[in-house]
């Protein structure tokens, strides 16, 4: 039997929701989203989904119709959403970061129960599982992770709070190495700041209770990519971009000539880990995450790479102790 899932939004996220979905088996049955909205209609009529409601109040009233519900709405407007569809008791996938604020998402964790899923992806990546095995196949590790937000101090874009895209979207990668690493403490945290008090950058120190050491680095607005290196002696593994692992073991040593009198040292690569097939056929890891909602309809208990409103919670958490402050526009 073919399973419906009811989704509440319509922004560029839900549509790779949508393909997605209907990849993992499902049926988008219904859709719906803030009430007036202007885009419902020709998002509905554009992804052949056959039934819209105007108000997603009334799509939770109707939830026969559906067997599961994904919330992939703007993050101020998430919370109110998710309060209403947690008394349905229903299998859900959420995007993040759910809230803006770690005191509204504890408000939801209070209330959540265990077929609750939210939209860390990552997790599902190949070379970020492959991480998670990297970190406990050996002793404690050095990492450092980058994150290159587009965070924007000067204010250009005067449609949002300059702090929104590390909240946003950083949370994502505080997220992964969350995953990777299992529960860390923040050791300590510097700021780089403008002499108006905006913050332009961060590097931390975070350590978990095995004894590893993450540098963390927010390198705003710098021209890199998103990456995680994990090291140990004779050993690294890479991610960079996340979608990809690199894995070095050892160095080769080439000694100067007459032609080039630069020694150099290259680091020998011993294998490389890309994504998954089915990760080329829809936005990496959604077609998995789209498979545990399947199960959870179910009752099959979620996989270790499904994020949980706990698992949100200090993600966002780690943003506001990060930063020093939690986010202006809090829901």
């Amino acid at each position: 039997m073919t399973k419906r899932v009811g989704l509440i939004g319509v922004g560029g996220i839900a549509e790779y929701h949508v393909n997605a979905l209907r990849y993992a088996g499902f049926r988008v049955s219904s859709v719906a989203s803030r009430p007036g909205s202007s885009r419902v209609h020709d998002f509905a009529s554009r992804l052949e989904i056959p039934t819209v409601h105007q108000d997603w109040r009334h799509m939770l009233q109707e939830s026969k119709q559906w067997d599961a519900l994904t919330i992939a709405t703007y993050p101020g407007g998430t919370p109110e959403v998710l309060d209403a569809a947690l008394g349905l008791n229903v299998p859900i996938l959420v995007e993040k970061p759910v809230a803006w604020s770690s005191l509204r998402l504890a408000k939801l964790v209070s209330r959540a129960h265990d077929r609750v899923l939210v939209g860390y992806n990552r997790r599902f990546y190949l070379p970020v599982r492959r991480a998670r095995e990297e970190v406990r196949s050996g002793v404690p590790l050095l990492a450092r992770l980058s994150l290159p937000e587009g965070v924007d101090p000067d204010g250009r874009d005067s449609t949002k709070p300059y702090l929104e895209p590390f909240f946003e979207n950083s949370c994502h990668g505080l997220d992964l190495i969350r995953y990777v690493f299992g529960d860390l403490q923040l050791e300590n945290v510097r700021r780089l700041t403008r002499g108006d008090g905006r913050l332009v950058g961060l590097t931390a120190l975070l350590s978990t209770a095995r004894g590893d050491l993450v540098q963390f680095e927010g390198n705003w607005g710098a021209p890199a990519n998103f990456a995680l290196s994990l090291q140990r002696p004779g050993r690294r593994f890479e991610l960079c971009p996340f979608e990809q692992a690199t894995i070095y073991e050892g160095m080769d040593v080439i000694e100067p000539t007459d032609s080039n009198p630069i020694r150099s040292y290259v680091p020998r690569e011993v294998e490389h880990v890309g994504l998954d097939p089915i990760d080329l056929s829809a936005k990496p890891g959604f077609v998995a995450q789209a498979r545990v909602l399947s199960d959870l309809i179910e009752g099959k208990p979620a996989p270790l790479e499904a994020a949980n409103l706990d698992d949100a919670h200090a993600a966002i958490k780690l943003c506001e102790q990060l930063v020093g402050t939690p986010y202006a526009g809090v829901s």
